[in-house]
């Protein structure tokens, strides 16, 4: 009996923290739709945490010729690239340059729930991470479930702050047949800033080169922003995750009938593969070309609605086979 309880608890942990792995298959279905998103925000955040979150989502699709450049949009396009290893039906391909283009991916929020007691307490663990993820799933969906750990949140034990303050995975949920897809998001402003914080904040390893300041003048905000952008990107470049979230249609095949594998050019966790590279000409310790505003002394690369400014990570890029970066 002790042995099938083991097993169990290795398959949960398995499921809920293990990374996803990138098909070198395409798979039946491509994408075309909308990836809708049902945040958590467990313990307590301060309104301009909230507010960036918010606006950076919105700023995903946000295409508008107003606006500066670069912008947010620009790196998600980066993003729906990744569906172009699919073959896709006409209603994706250019009449007059006869070339397929990549579904879009609008991303939404759906809905909002806050826990600031914090019900199943400040200790992250196997248990509660999984009763985390199914409480913002609620009764919804096909929705991803985002969960956001205030700094008062202790996450060290289940991965965190080793490099990245986020997961996306696959979590098995109690009364559903298969796992559900997931991020969860570490706000390390407290607990590991020099691990998952940097620029704005010294780096725990490695040369420590400069740091900034924020550019909503929260490094928690900025943070948060940063590690939550990594997750969106490796989620929804995985085509284990896209098949089961977004409306599609079946074409497995290419033109001339033979099946296409051209998606051994693409990488899993595409923006893992490209931490801590902010700009061009990156290396160990510096950020790569970034801007500063002159006015807030905010270092940003991107900008998103309302003329707001960010700093979002680098994305593989299979095209270039290179990390690709707005600046």
């Amino acid at each position: 009996m002790a042995s099938s309880s083991s097993s169990s608890l290795s398959v949960t942990i398995f499921l809920l923290l293990a990374p996803l792995c990138l098909s070198r298959e395409s798979p039946s279905q491509i994408p075309n739709g909308t990836l809708d998103l049902s945040l958590l925000w467990y313990g307590q955040f301060t309104p301009i945490q909230k507010e960036r979150v918010q606006d950076f989502i919105e700023s995903l699709n946000f295409d508008a010729k107003e606006g500066l450049d670069p912008k947010v949009s620009a790196w998600w396009k980066v993003v729906e690239s990744y569906q172009e290893r699919f073959e896709v039906k006409d209603i994706y391909r250019q009449k007059k340059s006869n070339r397929t283009v990549a579904p879009r991916i609008k991303v939404k929020v759906v809905r909002s729930y806050v826990d600031e007691k914090m019900k199943y307490g400040k200790e992250l663990t196997i248990g509660n991470a999984e009763k985390l993820v199914e409480t913002a799933i609620g009764n919804m969906s096909k929705v991803v479930p985002v969960v956001l750990l205030s700094a008062q949140v202790r996450a060290i034990g289940v991965g965190f702050c080793n490099g990245t303050c986020q997961h996306n995975a696959l979590a098995k949920i109690k009364g559903q047949n298969e796992p559900r897809p997931y991020i969860m998001v570490s706000n390390p402003e407290d607990e590991c800033p020099g691990e998952c914080a940097w620029p704005f904040h010294t780096a725990d390893k490695g040369p420590r080169g400069m740091t900034y300041q924020p550019p909503s003048g929260e490094v928690g905000a900025d943070a948060l922003v940063i590690q939550l952008a990594t997750g969106l990107a490796d989620l929804a470049t995985n085509p284990t995750l896209t098949e089961f979230l977004f409306k599609s249609e079946t074409t497995p095949y290419n033109d001339d009938g033979k099946r296409n594998h051209v998606s051994s050019i693409y990488i899993a966790d595409p923006a893992t593969k490209c931490t801590r590279v902010f700009g061009s000409g990156a290396f160990p310790g510096f950020t790569g070309r970034i801007r500063v505003d002159p006015v807030t002394g905010g270092a940003f690369n991107s900008h998103g609605i309302n003329h707001l400014k960010f700093l979002i990570p680098s994305i593989w890029d299979p095209k270039t086979k290179s990390c690709w970066t707005p600046m």
